[in-house]
């Protein structure tokens, strides 16, 4: 494993990278499209995330969503089950069409746009935990890869033959999200941003405003919002669950409390000093 530097240099430079992605513009370009729901065959989703950990955990190349878009497009085309699924839900289904792949390929760049944004954060969370466990020296193995994250394991930190996996989560997940599997610690992220929270506290129509002040403590001590709006997960954070480990139950109460602060319920975490100042 590299040095402690070298890791929080490759945190550092993925950040300037999420800060030149415009999210705007992605969200516009996409919100009126048909997303490819169905779905994909085990193939092809190995083929989306081996390239996601190859290029922007393992190589550190950076790679826009476009051009990282295009390279997964290139391999799936020559993928036989790919094409089989493509011709079945897209030819058959919805009738001859000179334009169904054309469709088809925009509705699955719809798709993984939201698979690209969410892994890149779950990315963000595995830079900042391996750069404070470099820096505080913490005797943890390491492990990332898209074998686990199919089993719904963004990280994995091993001590004396234990294993704790981690799941980074949206406090406001679909139902159809991520699957929730025992055993792993769940590790929310904010989906309000901090100006959102600032414009509600604000507000003359929000009556109960020391709810949004809460969140807001919260969010400062262990989120930042970039500036093109991509929410990134502090050093905070990362000290505040490596400290509790290999203690579980005491990092999942953690957990759920700082998802409930989140969520704008009681916070607890706010009546201990040794969390926030």
């Amino acid at each position: 494993m590299n040095n402690a530097l070298d890791y929080c240099k490759f945190r550092d430079k993925f950040r300037q990278f999420l800060e030149t992605i415009d999210l705007n513009r992605y969200r516009e370009e996409f919100k009126d499209k048909k997303y490819v729901e169905q779905d994909l065959p085990d193939d092809v989703v190995n083929i989306i995330l081996n390239s996601l950990y190859e290029n922007y955990l393992e190589k550190k190349k950076f790679l826009s969503f476009d051009t990282w878009f295009e390279e997964v497009w290139d391999k799936l085309v020559d993928l036989k089950e790919f094409n089989e699924f493509l011709w079945y839900y897209w030819h058959e289904r919805l009738g001859k069409d000179e334009n169904w792949d054309k469709w088809f390929k925009e509705g699955l760049k719809a798709r993984l746009y939201r698979t690209w944004t969410a892994v890149l954060t779950q990315f963000d969370f595995t830079y900042t935990i391996i750069c404070v466990i470099e820096e505080k020296r913490y005797n943890f193995s390491i492990s990332a890869s898209s074998k686990l994250n199919k089993k719904g394991i963004d990280l994995r930190l091993s001590i004396s033959d234990h294993d704790i996996d981690f799941q980074v989560y949206k406090i406001s997940e679909r139902k159809e999200a991520r699957e929730i599997r025992k055993g792993i610690v769940r590790v929310p992220y904010p989906v309000i941003s901090r100006k959102e929270l600032i414009k509600k506290i604000n507000s003359p129509y929000v009556r109960k405003k020391i709810v949004y002040e809460n969140v807001l403590k919260i969010f400062d001590k262990y989120y930042e919002e970039l500036d093109n709006g991509f929410i990134v997960f502090k050093k905070e954070l990362a000290e505040e669950i490596l400290k509790r480990l290999p203690l579980i139950q005491e990092l999942e109460r953690f957990v759920e409390e700082l998802a409930n602060c989140l969520r704008g319920k009681e916070c607890m975490l706010l009546e201990l000093k040794v969390y926030l100042d």
